[in-house]
């Protein structure tokens, strides 16, 4: 295991997250991606096996294996302790329909099975090797299979790594999470953009999260030309953005103009920004590269929700389909 990793899994030793105490039903991001991937694509989760690739302590995953009983789940991750933090978790919860392994994603994943959805949650930016960890979890794709991935935003983050660099230059031991988190307090950095601020019931809890918001030790900040680099290398057939987070809410993400979205959940809205004729003319011409680059400049994203697709799921999807306006080919 190379340094990066070692530091990594020693944090996350002391201060699993999300922390074992807190309650699945707070962290309903992924089961939300769920069902809106479900009911914009019409696509049945039933009885196809799910990869959480970097599952952490299982929260989000036994949130979801307890949603889709019929789907069957399999969740990874390199600590020990937090593989048997969520093996505890799906027992108290009689998730039956999931199992945990022990894995580094920077070595081949040691499976026969092939999945039909992979998944990486908040996990890439943290690896010492994005490409080699994504390729890795990619050799396990069904050859019709979707990849699901979050990554740390760029533009977004610029007020969280402000205090994160204040706190390391301050912290002269980088791996004393217990004073690095008083300090936190101390300085009432501990307030926490969307994405961060969940549900924490108790001081354990929360430390935990200043921990990964604020002390981590390794971290890839992406912006939408890191995310292609990263995707344009992966073998798949192509990607799309498929949401942003944003400082105070999550959004769906649409290049189109004037998008009328199918569900009653807040979208990315170019008209916000390009107020004259003129300008959504030049937005119109531009190819989706430079039409998403444009969106995060506005928008300014601390995290992108991305789907990866393999040619033979690409061609499943019908033309007028939102993946599909925003797809960008690989």
């Amino acid at each position: 295991m190379d340094t990066a990793s070692k530091n990594v899994s020693y944090m996350y030793k002391k201060f699993p997250y999300p922390f074992p105490s807190s309650k699945t039903k707070n962290v309903n991001e992924l089961l939300n991606l769920f069902k809106i991937f479900s009911l914009e694509n019409k696509f049945n989760f039933d009885n196809k096996n799910v990869l959480d690739a970097g599952t952490g302590t299982g929260h989000r995953i036994v949130n979801v294996a307890l949603n889709y009983k019929k789907t069957h789940f399999l969740g990874l991750d390199f600590s020990k302790k937090s593989i048997q933090f969520a093996q505890k978790l799906a027992k108290k919860n009689q998730a039956v329909n999931i199992k945990f392994h022990v894995a580094n994603l920077l070595k081949k994943i040691d499976s026969k099975q092939k999945f039909d959805v992979v998944l990486s949650m908040g996990v890439l930016h943290h690896l010492s090797n994005p490409d080699k960890g994504l390729k890795n979890i990619l050799s396990v794709l069904e050859k019709n299979g979707i990849l699901f991935l979050y990554l740390y935003g760029k533009l977004g983050a610029h007020q969280r790594m402000r205090k994160k660099k204040i706190i390391s230059l301050l912290l002269k031991n980088k791996t004393n999470y217990e004073e690095g988190i008083k300090l936190v307090k101390e300085m009432k950095f501990d307030t926490f953009e969307y994405g961060w601020d969940i549900d924490y019931k108790n001081e354990l809890e929360k430390n935990s999260v200043i921990v990964d918001a604020y002390l981590h030790t390794n971290e890839k900040l992406y912006d939408f030309d890191d995310i292609d680099t990263l995707m344009q290398n992966s073998g798949l057939f192509g990607y799309a953005i498929f949401g942003i987070t944003t400082k105070t809410q999550g959004l769906l993400f649409t290049t189109k103009i004037n998008s009328k979205g199918k569900l009653k959940i807040p979208y990315s809205d170019i008209n916000k920004f390009l107020s004259s004729k003129r300008a959504l003319k030049y937005f119109n011409s531009l190819d989706i590269k430079n039409k998403c680059k444009i969106i995060e400049l506005f928008y300014e994203p601390n995290g992108y929700t991305v789907i990866g697709l393999t040619k033979k799921m690409y061609d499943s999807m019908g033309t007028n389909n939102r993946i599909r306006q925003n797809f960008v080919k690989c």
